[in-house]
């Protein structure tokens, strides 16, 4: 695997890379056949032997935050060593910019044990959606077109889900977020929707909201062009056409509706009436008036959402539909390839809840599943944080799954699809190898590569969501990557507590010095300040003070290595006995002195 970039990558894109052996002792080779999945500019597998000098040019191109792990380095390389790797699935994931992903500790352990070894290598993952293969992300999909230079992202993204939602019908309540792997794709295949949004941001219809305005402008382009923009026209200037022109009907029923809240139009509604309206006016039959009821609301009276009559719907060059035909092709394919010695058939697949029930059936003796680690990926699954990460669900010759249950069982608890890649034909042995893959703790995205202290606040932030986010009902749950990402974003003062809790570490643990500080700024600016610069620094306390009564406890759990709970609880106790009774006056120092 000389020239990653070069070869392999073509070779992985027709479908047949195969490895060759080099160096020491024989190597069992085989080809990846791609079935599905194989967009010029989509995810590319093959199967490359690894040398010593290949595993150090691509550790040259690794994240800069990726750190080793001694452990797993030395299982690695032990196995190397005597002849026990085994080719399991896991790939090796390089992004479109040549970016290491993953993979560090393996291709360590190949330089340790002087020896080349079998892997699958993922290519061309796209760098700004999927920051590492543990699915921590900016906190939208919005962010990851900004990265981009895109222009009116916000905007960009919220048509882009309307239309999804409209297209699958599923505008109704508790719809789901389209996966950012599907709007990614959808957005690359429809170009005229970022035209369409700047069209309808320059618009003079600002009566109807911009969050309507552009999916509406967007579907009615596509039908009748001409009719739209009277439409919308009619809706900005109504005085300028009769008082029976759709858009000026719909403006009306906007203008009556939007000064009480209770009979504000949701954005549903008028989305749903604006498409009957327009429909009129494509079909020049204008009504006196239009309606629409909810059918989730008033099952009784209620209709399903409207269509636009002559809209073909997004271009989605996606996954092939679902339909038996295609289902019962994959199979034979499958099957037909499965059968071939050193062939290992992979496909990109779209998993609805059935199909990962049924991939469950064939879930023979493996691990127990825990429920924290379900719960997680449904959560993500659920808000529309997924994203095909290149790490493939994997079966064995006999049709056994070696690896994946916890993502199948996502799926079925979160009721709705995911695409994975999904491999064949591999050894039965590689069964034992899953459980010495180096686990990873939170991480954060690509824009903290560089910062010291991301352990730190990864802790941190998953203290503040086990005390403040946690789901109800939930046990022994833990934050997301995703969610992780979310609450350093969403609360910058823990991103610049971790200074304090660094220099505070002979009192306790920094995560949770730097939490705590945070929550005792949060509940009082003014007083929570002043208890912890005084915890900090010890200065001009009087004997027997609290917070030097603090200082000496914590000093003394830290010792003992106390339970991050324990030390937390101890100083939210003290600083609540401090609120109650600050007794400023023998700290030298009234409230509200700067």
């Amino acid at each position: 695997m000389a020239r990653v970039t070069g070869t392999a990558r073509r070779t992985a894109r027709r479908g047949t890379a195969t490895a060759q052996g080099m160096g020491a002792g024989p190597q069992q080779g085989g080809r990846i056949v791609q079935l599905q999945g194989q967009a010029a500019d989509g995810p590319a597998f093959s199967i490359e032997l690894v040398t010593p000098a290949t595993a150090t040019e691509l550790l040259s191109r690794k994240r800069p935050s990726a750190g080793d792990n001694a452990t797993a380095i030395a299982a690695y390389a032990e196995a190397m060593r005597e002849g026990r790797w085994i080719l399991n699935g896991m790939p090796l994931i390089l992004s479109r910019g040549g970016v290491l992903l993953d993979g560090v500790q393996r291709l360590r352990a190949c330089i340790r044990a002087g020896v080349p070894f079998l892997t699958v290598l993922a290519q061309n993952i796209p760098d700004d959606v999927l920051h590492t293969i543990d699915q921590q992300r900016r906190r939208s999909f919005a962010g990851v077109l900004e990265a981009r230079g895109i222009p009116h992202a916000h905007a960009l993204q919220s048509a882009l889900v309307k239309l999804i939602r409209y297209d699958d019908g599923k505008m109704l309540r508790g719809a789901g977020t389209a996966s950012w792997s599907r709007m990614d794709r959808v957005l690359r295949a429809n170009p005229d929707l970022e035209q369409a949004v700047k069209m309808s941001l320059e618009s003079e219809a600002t009566a109807l909201s911009e969050a309507v305005r552009t999916p509406l402008l967007f579907m009615g382009f596509r039908v009748d062009k001409g009719a739209t923009r009277r439409f919308l026209d009619a809706i900005a200037w109504p005085e300028k056409h009769s008082p029976m022109e759709p858009g000026a009907r719909i403006r009306d029923l906007i203008d009556i509706t939007r000064g009480d809240p209770a009979t504000r139009l949701k954005p549903v509604t008028l989305f749903a009436l604006c498409i009957k309206a327009l429909n009129a006016t494509i079909a020049g039959e204008p009504q006196r008036s239009y309606t629409w009821i909810d059918r989730t609301a008033n099952p009784t009276k209620g209709e399903e959402f409207p269509a636009l009559a002559g809209y073909p719907g997004l271009d989605d060059p996606g996954m092939e539909s679902e339909t038996e035909e295609t289902a019962r092709s994959l199979q034979e394919a499958v099957e037909r390839l499965a059968s071939e010695e050193n062939v290992f058939p992979l496909a990109i697949e779209s998993i609805s809840p059935q199909q990962a029930e049924a991939y469950l059936a064939h879930n023979s003796r493996n691990r127990k599943i825990v429920a924290a680690h379900v719960d997680a990926i449904a959560r993500d699954i659920r808000a529309g944080n997924w994203m095909m990460n290149a790490q493939p669900i994997c079966f064995s010759r006999s049709g056994r799954l070696l690896n994946g249950q916890h993502r199948l069982s996502a799926v079925l608890q979160a009721g709705e699809a995911i695409e994975v890649p999904v491999m064949r034909g591999l050894p039965e042995e590689a069964y034992a190898t899953y459980d010495i893959h180096a686990k990873k703790g939170p991480q954060l995205g690509a824009a903290f590569d560089h910062f010291g202290d991301r352990p730190l606040i990864a802790a941190a932030a998953v203290l503040l969501w086990k005390h403040e986010l946690k789901p109800a009902g939930t046990r022994n749950a833990k934050p997301t990557p995703a969610e992780v990402m979310r609450i350093v974003e969403q609360h910058p003062r823990l991103l610049e507590m971790r200074t304090f809790g660094r220099k505070m570490i002979e009192f306790g643990r920094g995560s949770v010095l730097a939490y705590a500080a945070y929550c005792i700024e949060r509940d009082d600016p003014e007083l929570g300040r002043i208890f912890v610069e005084r915890f900090e620094s010890g200065a001009d306390l009087p004997r027997g003070h609290l917070i030097l009564e603090l200082r000496k406890r914590m000093q003394i759990l830290r010792r003992e290595r106390t339970s991050q709970e324990e030390q937390l609880r101890e100083l939210l106790q003290a600083w609540a006995r401090f609120k109650e009774k600050p007794d400023l006056e023998r700290l030298g120092r009234p409230r509200g002195e700067a």
